[in-house]
């Protein structure tokens, strides 16, 4: 087993990266994947979505989180492994696990520069501790599932850098709109070159994914000029083929975090995401570094 390492990220908020990445860890936990999903986001909705509000308190209350892990490793210099962080999902929890964020990771990572700037660190080098440790971790993980998701946050974070050099495929969900298009080269240039080994750092290329489309003129014109960039030999991304509808499904399924299973797909929708999963497949030999540069 060599797990596929994934990231789903992009500068702008609201896009939907989060229902990206649990809709996608359910695809390929359905397809009987062993799939584990890091939660990087400090508004933590991934980890709700697949903990449920009750096992997710019990893992802040024992600091069972990923910016508890941090704290413990970088400020305190504990012993402290991802691997004890590590929770089933509240379906498919024999497949699908998740490693859970809190609120207080945004103030975790503040208190990381401020610890390390202190003993004379620069901010490259705050994003290379990290780096290091999530490093470290994934040797594990890629022998023990086949797949690895990250779910970031909206910008650039030392966490989202550390995960999108560590990524074999950038998935980079995008509303096909004027505004959500401002940045998106910028962003998709920006994660071509993010590289742990810098002196022998080969061009990956993201794969963007329209996501939330509506069958307005607008949308549809944007799709095809995203579409037309995409297709340039020397486009700063690439497209899946897939095309994420907006639904007022995901966003009921969403809201409700009693449901049992978390986060609930109509079957439309769920074909969407299997469909997705088999692009990545397709797409990325598993475990292959930088396979995203296609």
């Amino acid at each position: 087993m060599a797990a596929r390492i994934i990231s789903v990220s992009n500068m702008k908020g609201g896009v939907g990266k989060t229902t990206v990445s649990v809709s996608l860890a359910h695809a390929f936990a359905q397809r009987g994947e062993k799939v584990l999903v890091v939660d990087l986001d400090a508004q933590a909705n991934a980890s709700f979505w697949l903990c449920g509000h009750e096992a997710l308190t019990e893992a802040m209350d024992q600091s069972k989180t990923i910016d508890a892990y941090l704290e413990d490793a970088v400020v305190f210099g504990k012993p402290a492994s991802l691997a004890d962080h590590v929770r089933p999902a509240r379906a498919m929890g024999d497949r699908l696990f998740v490693i859970p964020a809190s609120p207080n990771l945004r103030l975790v990572e503040r208190e990381l520069i401020v610890f390390l700037s202190r003993r004379q660190r620069n901010l490259l080098e705050v994003e290379r501790v990290v780096s290091d440790l999530l490093e470290q971790e994934l040797a594990a993980w890629r022998a023990e599932y086949d797949v690895v998701i990250f779910d970031t946050a909206p910008g650039i974070s030392a966490l989202t850098e550390s995960a999108l050099r560590a990524s074999d495929v950038v998935i980079v969900p995008t509303v096909p709109d004027f505004i959500s298009n401002l940045g998106l080269l910028s962003f998709c240039r920006s994660v071509s070159w993010s590289h742990n080994d810098v002196a022998n750092a080969v061009k990956r290329t993201p794969w963007v994914l329209a996501n939330k489309v509506k069958g307005t003129r607008h949308h549809q014109k944007m799709l095809q000029q995203m579409r037309e960039e995409a297709a340039k030999p020397d486009s700063e991304f690439r497209m899946f083929r897939i095309e994420a509808p907006n639904s007022s499904e995901i966003e009921e399924g969403a809201a409700d975090l009693d449901a049992a299973t978390g986060l609930t797909l109509s079957a439309r929708d769920a074909a969407v995401f299997t469909a997705l999963a088999g692009e990545i497949t397709a797409l990325t030999p598993r475990g292959a570094k930088g396979a995203s540069a296609a």
